[in-house]
């Protein structure tokens, strides 16, 4: 498996410098998102978060607000992972107030307040998980076809059941 994410990588970060050499700012921005997310994958929290963080620079000065959120959500997961909880409060924070001009974005946003469900779920703060949690949950249910996130809601509101009880 290992292989393939540095195939990937090495493949990424050809398109990247074509792009750079090109001057096309979205491209470069994908790249940086995609070898982001490749370094989540692998666990390496500090390279996933320089590359995420160098992608919401590049979304930002060409205008992309989703994906700047999309950047933001994704560096709360990192940061979450890592245990940097107020950096990952920040990130979804900070997600969450840009998708309030995108209404289109239900999907996104029920995502952010499910990761930060998790983050609160980690802080043992579990009132504020639970609130999350069925935030993301209603996000979903009315966003219809969605029964694979509702049920992935209702499994984190079952392990917060299950954590408060012990």
């Amino acid at each position: 498996m290992q292989k393939r994410y540095d195939e990937a990588t090495e493949m990424i970060m050809k398109a990247q410098k074509y792009f750079e050499e090109i001057g096309a700012q979205g491209g470069v921005a994908n790249c940086l998102r995609i070898l982001g997310s490749i370094y989540m994958n692998q666990r390496q929290y500090d390279e996933a978060a320089d590359m995420l963080s160098n992608a919401q620079m590049q979304y930002q000065n060409i205008g992309k607000i989703v994906n700047v959120a999309w950047c933001y959500q994704y560096l709360g997961i990192c940061y979450r992972l890592q245990g940097q909880y107020g950096k990952a409060k920040e990130a979804f924070t900070e997600a969450l107030e840009l998708l309030k001009g995108f209404p289109g974005e239900r999907f996104k946003i029920g995502w952010i307040l499910l990761e930060f469900g998790h983050l609160f779920f980690d802080l043992k703060d579990f009132v504020e998980a639970r609130r999350k949690y069925e935030d993301a949950k209603n996000v979903f249910d009315s966003h219809g076809q969605l029964e694979k996130d509702v049920d992935e809601c209702s499994r984190a509101l079952a392990k917060l059941d299950e954590a408060i009880k012990q």
